[in-house]
């Protein structure tokens, strides 16, 4: 059983991206950054085309989170009173018209809720909309790569694109059966899938990964112990 770590009450998260092109060769590497005042966030991340100051740090983005808050409260029930006609009197009562026909449609039902998983494809897809990119299709072994390395991270508790034991991020989407890895991103404690793709939004080269119109599949891991999130791609 892991043993689960205390929850810091301001969040501190870390980054880094890599990416590998084709056969390229891959660059690999990664600066800790310890941030000694809570709150803030060290980037880091390597590509085969670095992009401008990988490294950096950001003040962690306020979000608000806002609930409509409704009461529901049954409407009073009309109450009615009936007299007894005189004896002498015999009323009728018309019947209640029948209810008005509408060509309508029904309301279509809601929407299931999308996992932390799922809302990363998401707010991912929208980004590169804007940027003229088309969307990217979830890959069933680049999520499964995804999802151990998330949680290979939280278990041996570690924050790297590589493993201790030296497996490299697109040898381990190779191993999940996918025959083209493209790049990857990860993160560590970030809560909500749209503070996290943010945070990579605001890190160039996150947001070059993210934004890399040739990628064309996508796999996301999480593991909430620590929040390790995993965001894989492929060719």
């Amino acid at each position: 059983m892991r043993a689960r770590r205390p929850v810091l009450p301001a969040l501190t998260a870390v980054f880094a991206g890599a990416l590998v092109a084709g056969a390229a060769t891959l660059l690999s590497g990664h600066t800790d950054q310890t941030s000694a005042d809570q709150g803030l966030l060290g980037l880091d991340g390597t590509s085969t085309q670095r992009p401008d100051s990988a490294g950096g740090r950001l003040r962690q983005p306020e979000t608000t989170s806002t609930r409509a808050s409704s009461s529901d409260s049954d409407p009073t029930s009309p109450t009615s009173t009936t007299q007894q006609p005189p004896a002498t009197t015999t009323t009728t009562e018309a019947p209640a018209p029948p209810p008005a026909e509408t060509d309508d449609p029904p309301p279509a039902p809601p929407a299931p809720d999308l996992s932390a998983q799922e809302q990363v494809v998401s707010l991912t897809n929208n980004e590169r909309g804007q940027a003229g990119c088309d969307p990217l299709t979830i890959d069933a072994d680049i999520t499964a790569a995804a999802q151990g390395h998330a949680s290979d991270m939280a278990e041996r508790d570690y924050f790297e694109h590589t493993t201790p034991d030296g497996v490299t991020f697109d040898q381990r989407i190779r191993n999940a059966g996918y025959a083209s890895p493209g790049a990857e991103n990860i993160a560590k404690g970030a809560d909500t899938a749209a503070q996290v793709v943010e945070l990579w939004m605001n890190s160039p080269g996150h947001r070059a990964n993210i934004l890399n119109c040739d990628l064309k599949t996508i796999g996301i891991g999480l593991d909430r112990d620590g929040f390790y999130w995993v965001q894989d791609f492929g060719f």
